[in-house]
């Protein structure tokens, strides 16, 4: 797996800060969630009396019991009716996609949230867990948003950071590459907006400054997403003042003036592994342009040094000259 550019990294890092700095007290001390009985000890049916079940657990280790939140199913008998047709009919071909801000997914009643889903969200435990985690991650940030403001743009990566500052963020880094064999063949599917890479590097934040196990954390996460999680927990592992800073000074880490070191192969700026350029967005590009230092003036020669080099080249030349 080729290495975040630093300009993401610190992006992420910068990004995370600011939701700490401005919602730490409202967060609290939040466990972190991982998809054991431990966490999850209801039997789960499929059904809407399940699900109102588990989006009740989730608040409360979210730490949102004051906030209503209604799970609905909204498609019960245009799923039955879709299913009555051709196709798989497993539900295992293909793995459901969500938009947390979609005006369908949720809804302000006012007094509430009204959390809307399909029924084919049910057959898919991973698909599910992650949907309620970043829905429940939007309402929160909808609800201690300061009156004025805005949530910060892209909202979905917000989303996703704020998800993973509530303790979500094993059951996202799952939901952000799901690998699954079915009618076509295999596919990979992403539920979140960030990708595994930086959704590892939020989740090494959460557990750094929460002191949580990152190895239970690890033990739950599939190939992909445990090489990145591995990889930002190596790179955190050079950085503690990056872990001092997100738990005494969030605010230090928010304008990016914080050194990063990160291990470097040898030849790894011309022929290590890293992304291709085409592989890199132009926003990318620029951030790295941005960032790159500036290259030092060429020293003038002079005059005298050149002299006396030229007398010592001369002088050793003298002396190979007599030993031969």
């Amino acid at each position: 797996m080729d290495p975040l550019p630093e300009p993401v990294v610190r992006a992420v890092i910068q990004r995370y800060a600011r939701l700490i700095h401005r919602l730490g007290a409202e967060l609290g001390e939040r466990p972190l969630v991982l998809p054991t009985e431990k966490f999850f000890p209801d039997t789960f049916a499929g059904d809407t009396k399940s699900l109102r079940r588990l989006v009740k657990r989730m608040r409360e280790h979210a730490g949102m019991r004051d906030i209503p939140v209604k799970p609905v199913l909204v498609d019960e008998e245009e799923e039955a009716h879709a299913h009555g047709g051709g196709g798989c009919g497993g539900g295992g071909c293909a793995v459901p996609k969500t938009s947390t801000d979609s005006p369908t997914r949720l809804v302000d009643d006012g007094d509430g949230w009204r959390l809307q889903f399909q029924s084919a969200e049910l057959r898919h435990p991973v698909a599910l867990t992650c949907t309620v985690a970043r829905a429940l991650g939007y309402v929160f940030l909808i609800e201690t948003q300061p009156e004025g403001t805005k949530i910060e743009d892209p909202v979905e990566l917000t989303v996703d950071l704020a998800a993973v500052a509530l303790g979500f963020g094993e059951l996202l880094l799952e939901g952000s590459h799901i690998y699954s064999k079915g009618c076509g063949g295999p596919s990979v599917a992403k539920l979140t907006a960030l990708g595994p890479q930086e959704l590892a590097l939020g989740c090494t934040l959460f557990v750094a400054r929460g002191k949580h196990s990152a190895r239970a954390l690890s033990k739950e996460l599939p190939p992909t997403q445990r090489e990145a999680f591995d990889d930002a927990r190596a790179l955190l592992d050079k950085n503690p003042a990056l872990t001092r800073a997100l738990s005494e000074a969030p605010e230090r880490l928010i304008d990016g003036e914080f050194d990063l070191a990160r291990e470097r192969p040898l030849f790894g700026g011309l022929f290590g592994k890293k992304k291709h350029d085409d592989d890199l967005s132009l926003a990318e590009l620029e951030a790295m342009l941005a960032t790159a230092p500036p290259k030092k003036p060429a020293k003038k020669k002079d005059r005298a040094t050149d002299e006396l080099a030229s007398l010592v080249d001369e002088a050793l030349a003298s002396a190979r000259a007599e030993a031969d």
